[in-house]
């Protein structure tokens, strides 16, 4: 009687069979680093121009979208926190409560009489009372900054009025704005 071995179900490891599924596994590997290697550039760009953009609202520059150069004599608005800024892109309008703010703005104009753009309106429609309802926004929102007032620190917008629609009906809200003290 004779033995015999029997037949291998495995290709051997020098075997072309052997080699095609390794070879799809380096090819994967190759594509995940790609993959990664790029998605890593893209967030480090990304991360750069972030920084970028906040350095520059931060230090009171247009950031993108915006009305273009402004004039060295033109009005600021002053910030709850008291910072003098242009064309600044969030806003809140009733510091005392935080009840109405832009968000979002692109500014089409910023002169010296009056500012123009177009902003998302956050404000507390107090219904059923301002403690209990939350802020509603209004996209498609137009502002003006106006009536410009002389500071020790230099022009301020003094108002600012929003046009906002609600259902069919256009509703104009009105705040005055702090402006850092009058000269």
């Amino acid at each position: 009687m004779t033995l015999t071995a029997p037949s291998p179900t495995h290709p051997s490891p020098a075997s072309p069979e052997a080699l095609i599924p390794e070879a799809r596994r380096r090819g994967r590997r190759r594509a995940l680093r790609r993959a990664v290697f790029a998605l890593a550039t893209v967030l480090v760009a990304g991360t750069a121009l972030l920084t970028a953009l906040a350095a520059s609202s931060a230090s009171g520059g247009h950031g993108l979208g915006g009305a273009g150069a402004v004039a060295a004599s033109a009005p600021r608005v002053t910030t709850c926190t008291g910072r003098a800024v242009v064309e600044p892109s969030t806003l809140t309008l009733s510091c005392a409560d935080a009840n109405a703010a832009l968000t979002a703005t692109r500014w089409s104009a910023w002169a010296t009489a009056a500012a123009r753009g177009v902003t998302t309106f956050a404000v507390n429609l107090c219904t059923p009372n301002c403690a209990s309802s939350p802020l509603r926004y209004f996209r498609g929102a137009t502002v003006v900054l106006d009536r410009p007032v002389a500071t020790a620190r230099g022009e301020r917008f003094s108002r600012a009025v929003v046009t906002y629609r609600s259902g069919s009906i256009d509703h104009r809200y009105v705040q005055l704005l702090t402006t850092g003290g009058q000269a």
